[in-house]
This record gives structure tokens, sequence and C-alpha cells, in this order.
């Protein structure tokens, strides 16, 4: 049996208000929706493993681990592509959000709800935004750095 998408509960109410340029890209961001609303991600549950156990315990914890980082992702996917479906639907896909420039074609054909263009996204980039988290930067275990950017040293010194 079928599973009713979206699409087919709606009908194409909003087809007509879909430019004809951007209908492929529309329908590519509706099946990505649709594909990432089926995913089942089931809820987290206490570990069965004994105490006694620590690598079950500690298996248990990674998996779960897992499963809330992939959700978080889905959802976070989720939240551009309907973004997308939505400026399809307004008539500002496919303008970058930061130039207001034309988004590439090949980008759009590689990633459909993508908010910027390169330059867009060089910039977000070089401002320091748009960057996955990372580890912070390790400090001199040497030379401490004091809250007001001073090294250690040079304050001891400046106090004798």
């Amino acid at each position: 049996m079928k599973i009713a998408t979206t699409a087919d509960i709606l009908g194409s109410v909003g087809a007509s208000r879909i430019p004809l340029k951007w209908r492929k890209h529309h329908e590519r961001l509706s099946d990505e929706r649709d594909r990432l609303m089926a995913r089942d991600f089931p809820s987290p549950t206490a570990s069965n493993a004994k105490m006694d156990d620590l690598s079950d315990a500690g298996a248990d914890e990674s998996q779960t681990t897992l499963s809330l980082v992939a959700a978080g992702a889905t959802q976070a996917t989720l939240a551009e592509v309907l973004d997308a479906l939505h400026r399809v639907e307004l008539g500002t896909y496919s303008i970058c959000e930061i130039t207001g420039e034309p988004i590439e074609a090949e980008r759009l054909e590689a990633i459909p709800w993508a908010r910027y263009s390169l330059q867009g996204q060089n910039e977000l980039e070089k401002n320091g935004f748009g960057r996955k988290n990372g580890l912070s930067p390790l400090e001199s275990l040497r030379e401490p750095v004091l809250a007001n950017g001073d090294e250690a040293d040079k304050a001891d010194e400046a106090d004798s």
C-alpha cells in the first residue's frame, strides 16, 4: 500500500503560483520534504544495561547520542527545505539573501534549498558566520593568558 504524501493530500493547490522555471526545483524540494518527514527517530529510552557492564551502558549512550544528532540534523534540513519551498512560492527563490544576486544554477542543482550564492557564502564565512562549531583553539600551558589578554609572566614582572 502506498503512503500518501503531503502533495497527495493537499493536491496541487499552489502549483499555479510556482513559476515554470522553478517547478522542477519545487518538485525536488517537495520530495525531499516528504522523505525527511517520513524518517522515524525513536524517542530516547533509558538504558537497560546494568551498571556492572559499563561497555553496554556506553554503547547504549553512544547510540542514543547518535540518534539525537541525526534527528537534529534532519529537523534542521527539513526547516531549510520548508523555507526554500516558501521562497519559491513568494518568488524570492534563487536570490542570495546576502548579495541580492542570483544563486548559481549549479549550486541550486546541488543544494536546492541553498540561501546564498557562492559569493554570499564566502562573505558569511569570512565574517565568522555559517561555520560549523568546532573546538576552541588550545592555549599555551607555559604562558597562561589573563582575562585582559596579558600574559601572566608580564603581569608578575609589573607587580615587582
